[in-house]
């Protein structure tokens, strides 16, 4: 009986394939959960979290807008997708993380850091973004996405970011 469960056990491990997650998925599972650990209104009854991507057909926002069973604080995610010509300062209202993926980088974020809603998380995909300006990148090193957190502009902002997030995270500058 013994050696049919260990045969059972084995083919059961081998003959499943395993599921690898492409990096934008892996990315869109990070905003999530960066959204879950930051509390960006101190409102008994907070609005919904919006997610503002310039690209919902592909990369992280193309995972996330098709997700309308996840919820934060018991209220569905809101995905918006926005327009390089849309002005910033409409921006900021409505988008509590905007993601800028490296491919934008350059165009928009000397935009966003100059006139940056206080209640907005920037998050980007680069050292670069951090150096520019944003709060936060997830960047690829090897097979893996690691979050890096810009400690200084965090901590100039009004949305507050858990300890349990900042323990996984990697700070720039150290």
């Amino acid at each position: 009986m013994m050696k049919i469960i260990c045969c059972l056990f084995a083919f059961v491990i081998y003959a499943t394939p395993s599921f690898a997650k492409s990096p934008e998925q892996v990315k869109s599972a990070f905003l999530y959960q960066i959204a879950k650990f930051t509390k960006f209104t101190e409102s008994m009854d907070p609005p919904p979290i919006s997610f503002c991507f310039y690209n919902v057909e592909t990369g992280p926002g193309s995972f996330l807008k098709d997700k309308s069973e996840l919820q934060i604080n018991k209220k569905p995610i809101n995905v918006i997708l926005v327009k390089k010509t849309q002005q910033i300062s409409e921006l900021s209202q409505i988008c509590d993380i905007t993601y800028i993926d490296e491919t934008l980088e350059n165009d928009i974020l000397p935009l966003w850091t100059d006139t940056i809603s206080l209640n907005t998380l920037t998050i980007g995909e680069s050292i670069r973004f951090l150096e520019k300006g944003g709060i936060a990148s997830l960047v690829q090193e090897g097979n893996k996405i690691r979050l890096y957190i810009n400690k200084q502009h965090v901590l100039q902002h009004n949305f507050k970011v858990q300890s349990r997030l900042l323990a996984m995270a990697k700070f720039y500058p150290n």
